[in-house]
Protein backbone atom coordinates (compact mmCIF):
# COMPACT_ATOMS: atom_id res chain seq x y z
CA UNK A 1 0.00 0.00 0.00
CA UNK A 2 3.07 2.41 0.24
CA UNK A 3 3.56 4.38 3.42
CA UNK A 4 1.54 7.43 3.85
CA UNK A 5 2.51 10.65 5.75
CA UNK A 6 0.94 10.32 9.25
CA UNK A 7 1.69 14.51 9.34
CA UNK A 8 -0.85 15.00 7.04
CA UNK A 9 -3.31 12.13 8.25
CA UNK A 10 -3.29 11.31 11.64
CA UNK A 11 -1.35 7.76 12.19
CA UNK A 12 -4.62 6.51 14.47
CA UNK A 13 -6.41 7.01 10.96
CA UNK A 14 -3.75 5.65 8.91
CA UNK A 15 -4.14 2.29 11.37
CA UNK A 16 -8.22 2.57 11.59
CA UNK A 17 -9.63 2.37 7.99
CA UNK A 18 -8.89 -0.32 5.94
CA UNK A 19 -8.98 0.59 2.72
CA UNK A 20 -8.90 -2.11 -0.34
CA UNK A 21 -9.15 -1.78 -3.99
CA UNK A 22 -13.17 -2.44 -4.17
CA UNK A 23 -13.71 -0.17 -0.98
CA UNK A 24 -16.59 -0.57 0.74
CA UNK A 25 -19.20 -2.75 -0.41
CA UNK A 26 -21.92 -0.58 -0.46
CA UNK A 27 -20.51 1.79 -2.38
CA UNK A 28 -20.40 1.58 -6.22
CA UNK A 29 -16.30 2.75 -7.26
CA UNK A 30 -16.46 3.22 -11.09
CA UNK A 31 -12.93 4.07 -10.91
CA UNK A 32 -10.05 2.63 -8.82
CA UNK A 33 -8.69 5.24 -6.34
CA UNK A 34 -5.28 5.77 -6.10
CA UNK A 35 -3.49 4.89 -2.90
CA UNK A 36 -2.83 7.35 -0.53
CA UNK A 37 -4.05 10.00 2.16
CA UNK A 38 -6.74 11.26 0.35
CA UNK A 39 -8.23 7.59 -0.49
CA UNK A 40 -7.62 6.80 3.40
CA UNK A 41 -9.80 9.98 4.09
CA UNK A 42 -12.08 8.75 1.62
CA UNK A 43 -12.61 5.12 3.03
CA UNK A 44 -13.91 7.02 6.45
CA UNK A 45 -16.21 8.83 5.10
CA UNK A 46 -18.03 5.85 2.83
CA UNK A 47 -17.62 3.93 6.27
CA UNK A 48 -20.11 6.93 7.68
CA UNK A 49 -21.87 7.49 4.72
CA UNK A 50 -25.42 6.16 5.89
CA UNK A 51 -25.07 8.41 8.78
CA UNK A 52 -23.79 11.32 8.05
CA UNK A 53 -25.91 11.79 4.47
CA UNK A 54 -29.45 9.67 5.94
CA UNK A 55 -31.87 8.85 2.69
CA UNK A 56 -34.99 6.63 2.71
CA UNK A 57 -35.41 2.97 2.03
CA UNK A 58 -33.66 3.92 -1.69
CA UNK A 59 -30.46 4.69 -1.35
CA UNK A 60 -27.01 4.73 -3.44
CA UNK A 61 -24.08 5.98 -3.25
CA UNK A 62 -21.27 5.77 -5.81
CA UNK A 63 -17.46 6.86 -5.89
CA UNK A 64 -15.60 8.45 -8.26
CA UNK A 65 -18.55 8.79 -10.68
CA UNK A 66 -18.13 9.99 -13.93
CA UNK A 67 -20.71 13.02 -14.56
CA UNK A 68 -20.29 15.23 -17.14
CA UNK A 69 -16.46 16.38 -17.08
CA UNK A 70 -15.88 16.14 -13.74
CA UNK A 71 -15.30 13.07 -11.39
CA UNK A 72 -17.05 13.71 -7.61
CA UNK A 73 -15.08 11.68 -5.14
CA UNK A 74 -18.19 10.61 -3.55
CA UNK A 75 -22.20 10.75 -4.54
CA UNK A 76 -25.21 9.37 -2.32
CA UNK A 77 -28.68 9.63 -3.98
CA UNK A 78 -32.11 8.73 -2.70
CA UNK A 79 -33.64 6.83 -5.86
CA UNK A 80 -37.24 6.15 -6.76
CA UNK A 81 -37.42 2.46 -8.26
CA UNK A 82 -38.44 3.48 -11.63
CA UNK A 83 -35.23 4.59 -12.23
CA UNK A 84 -34.48 1.30 -13.42
CA UNK A 85 -35.52 2.07 -16.58
CA UNK A 86 -33.00 4.21 -17.55
CA UNK A 87 -30.45 1.43 -16.42
CA UNK A 88 -28.89 1.12 -20.01
CA UNK A 89 -29.83 4.67 -21.14
CA UNK A 90 -27.48 6.47 -23.66
CA UNK A 91 -26.38 9.55 -24.14
CA UNK A 92 -28.71 10.86 -26.25
CA UNK A 93 -31.58 9.67 -24.02
CA UNK A 94 -30.47 11.52 -20.92
CA UNK A 95 -29.96 14.32 -23.28
CA UNK A 96 -33.35 14.46 -24.11
CA UNK A 97 -34.79 13.57 -20.41
CA UNK A 98 -32.27 16.88 -19.34
CA UNK A 99 -33.76 18.44 -21.79
CA UNK A 100 -37.38 18.30 -20.78
CA UNK A 101 -36.80 18.31 -17.46
CA UNK A 102 -35.63 21.98 -17.61
CA UNK A 103 -38.12 23.07 -21.01
CA UNK A 104 -41.19 21.10 -19.48
CA UNK A 105 -42.42 19.89 -22.90
CA UNK A 106 -41.51 20.60 -26.29
CA UNK A 107 -42.40 18.91 -29.61
CA UNK A 108 -40.19 16.36 -31.27
CA UNK A 109 -39.02 18.51 -34.10
CA UNK A 110 -37.94 21.61 -31.53
CA UNK A 111 -36.11 18.51 -29.34
CA UNK A 112 -34.06 17.35 -32.19
CA UNK A 113 -33.24 21.05 -33.17
CA UNK A 114 -32.07 22.36 -29.32
CA UNK A 115 -29.91 18.72 -28.82
CA UNK A 116 -28.48 19.00 -32.46
CA UNK A 117 -29.75 15.43 -33.56
CA UNK A 118 -31.84 14.26 -36.45
CA UNK A 119 -35.75 14.19 -36.12
CA UNK A 120 -35.90 10.84 -37.03
CA UNK A 121 -32.96 9.81 -34.03
CA UNK A 122 -35.16 11.84 -31.68
CA UNK A 123 -38.37 10.11 -32.31
CA UNK A 124 -37.07 6.70 -32.28
CA UNK A 125 -35.48 7.44 -28.46
CA UNK A 126 -38.71 9.46 -27.57
CA UNK A 127 -40.60 6.39 -29.14
CA UNK A 128 -38.11 4.47 -26.73
CA UNK A 129 -38.71 6.37 -23.56
CA UNK A 130 -42.59 6.36 -23.65
CA UNK A 131 -42.80 2.44 -23.89
CA UNK A 132 -40.81 2.98 -20.50
CA UNK A 133 -42.79 4.71 -18.85
CA UNK A 134 -40.73 7.64 -19.10
CA UNK A 135 -41.75 10.30 -21.08
CA UNK A 136 -45.34 11.02 -21.82
CA UNK A 137 -46.96 12.75 -25.26
CA UNK A 138 -50.02 14.86 -25.50
CA UNK A 139 -50.83 15.66 -28.88
CA UNK A 140 -47.56 16.71 -30.31
CA UNK A 141 -45.77 18.01 -27.14
CA UNK A 142 -43.68 15.37 -25.27
CA UNK A 143 -43.03 15.82 -21.75
CA UNK A 144 -41.19 13.99 -18.29
CA UNK A 145 -43.84 11.19 -16.79
CA UNK A 146 -44.20 12.81 -12.95
CA UNK A 147 -41.96 10.50 -11.38
CA UNK A 148 -39.10 11.57 -13.63
CA UNK A 149 -39.48 14.98 -12.86
CA UNK A 150 -37.64 14.12 -9.89
CA UNK A 151 -36.64 10.75 -10.41
CA UNK A 152 -33.74 11.29 -7.48
CA UNK A 153 -35.25 13.38 -4.61
CA UNK A 154 -31.98 14.16 -2.94
CA UNK A 155 -28.21 13.80 -4.40
CA UNK A 156 -25.48 15.07 -2.51
CA UNK A 157 -22.08 15.13 -4.08
CA UNK A 158 -18.62 15.02 -1.25
CA UNK A 159 -15.31 16.23 -2.30
CA UNK A 160 -12.41 15.36 -0.06
CA UNK A 161 -9.25 16.70 0.17
CA UNK A 162 -6.27 16.40 2.72
CA UNK A 163 -5.38 20.17 2.90
CA UNK A 164 -5.94 22.06 -0.18
CA UNK A 165 -9.56 22.70 1.08
CA UNK A 166 -9.91 26.02 -1.15
CA UNK A 167 -9.38 23.37 -4.66
CA UNK A 168 -12.21 20.81 -2.89
CA UNK A 169 -14.07 24.67 -2.82
CA UNK A 170 -14.07 25.09 -6.30
CA UNK A 171 -14.65 21.29 -6.94
CA UNK A 172 -18.15 21.39 -4.70
CA UNK A 173 -19.11 24.34 -6.01
CA UNK A 174 -19.19 22.85 -9.71
CA UNK A 175 -21.40 19.81 -7.90
CA UNK A 176 -24.15 22.22 -7.26
CA UNK A 177 -24.97 22.29 -10.78
CA UNK A 178 -26.46 18.63 -10.51
CA UNK A 179 -26.47 18.11 -6.80
CA UNK A 180 -28.84 19.30 -4.28
CA UNK A 181 -26.33 19.56 -1.77
CA UNK A 182 -22.63 19.53 -1.78
CA UNK A 183 -19.59 19.01 0.57
CA UNK A 184 -16.05 19.42 1.12
CA UNK A 185 -14.64 16.41 3.59
CA UNK A 186 -11.76 17.49 5.17
CA UNK A 187 -9.04 16.10 8.24
CA UNK A 188 -10.88 17.62 11.61
CA UNK A 189 -7.77 19.83 12.07
CA UNK A 190 -8.42 21.51 8.90
CA UNK A 191 -12.04 21.75 8.97
CA UNK A 192 -11.80 23.36 12.13
CA UNK A 193 -9.50 25.60 10.57
CA UNK A 194 -11.56 26.89 7.48
CA UNK A 195 -15.30 26.31 8.85
CA UNK A 196 -15.91 29.58 9.25
CA UNK A 197 -14.60 30.84 5.81
CA UNK A 198 -16.77 32.65 3.89
CA UNK A 199 -17.06 30.47 1.24
CA UNK A 200 -18.81 27.84 2.64
CA UNK A 201 -21.56 30.30 3.83
CA UNK A 202 -21.69 32.25 -0.01
CA UNK A 203 -21.59 28.51 -1.89
CA UNK A 204 -24.34 26.90 0.31
CA UNK A 205 -21.29 24.46 0.84
CA UNK A 206 -21.36 21.47 3.77
CA UNK A 207 -18.29 20.68 5.58
CA UNK A 208 -17.54 17.00 6.88
CA UNK A 209 -14.63 16.73 9.57
CA UNK A 210 -12.72 13.41 9.95
CA UNK A 211 -11.02 12.86 13.26
CA UNK A 212 -7.71 10.89 13.47
CA UNK A 213 -9.87 7.72 14.72
CA UNK A 214 -11.55 7.65 11.47
CA UNK A 215 -14.76 9.11 12.55
CA UNK A 216 -16.82 11.65 10.57
CA UNK A 217 -19.07 14.09 11.36
CA UNK A 218 -21.23 16.98 9.66
CA UNK A 219 -19.47 20.19 11.14
CA UNK A 220 -21.45 22.63 9.23
CA UNK A 221 -24.96 22.11 6.80
CA UNK A 222 -25.27 21.81 2.98
CA UNK A 223 -27.65 24.39 1.47
CA UNK A 224 -30.43 22.87 -0.37
CA UNK A 225 -30.82 24.10 -4.27
CA UNK A 226 -31.78 22.62 -7.67
CA UNK A 227 -29.55 21.22 -9.81
CA UNK A 228 -29.28 23.30 -12.86
CA UNK A 229 -27.37 21.15 -15.57
CA UNK A 230 -30.28 18.55 -15.59
CA UNK A 231 -28.64 15.82 -18.36
CA UNK A 232 -25.84 15.55 -15.47
CA UNK A 233 -28.75 14.75 -12.96
CA UNK A 234 -30.08 12.11 -15.28
CA UNK A 235 -27.04 10.66 -15.63
CA UNK A 236 -26.54 9.89 -12.21
CA UNK A 237 -29.83 8.57 -11.93
CA UNK A 238 -28.57 6.50 -14.94
CA UNK A 239 -25.43 5.45 -12.55
CA UNK A 240 -27.90 4.21 -9.59
CA UNK A 241 -30.13 2.62 -12.13
CA UNK A 242 -27.74 0.25 -13.43
CA UNK A 243 -27.10 -0.83 -9.53
CA UNK A 244 -31.10 -1.13 -8.40
CA UNK A 245 -31.35 -3.16 -11.50
CA UNK A 246 -28.33 -5.20 -10.18
CA UNK A 247 -29.84 -4.96 -6.64
CA UNK A 248 -33.10 -6.54 -7.97
CA UNK A 249 -31.78 -9.64 -9.83
CA UNK A 250 -29.77 -10.40 -7.06
CA UNK A 251 -32.75 -10.24 -5.00
CA UNK A 252 -34.88 -12.23 -7.58
CA UNK A 253 -32.30 -14.82 -8.02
Amino acid sequence: MGKLQPTRVGKKLLDSVQLTASSHADVSVFRPLKVGPEAVLQASVEKHIAKLLPLGEFSWTGSTVPVGAGVPDLLRASVRPEAVSIADADSISIAILGYLRAARRARGETIAERLGLSEKTTLNKLDALQGQGVIEQIQKNFSLAQPWQNILDDVSAVEVKVSDWKKAVAQASRNRIFAHRSFVALPEGVAKRVKDELAFSSLGLGLISIDDNGVSRVVKRARKSSPKAWAYYYTVAARAAGDLRASDNSVSS
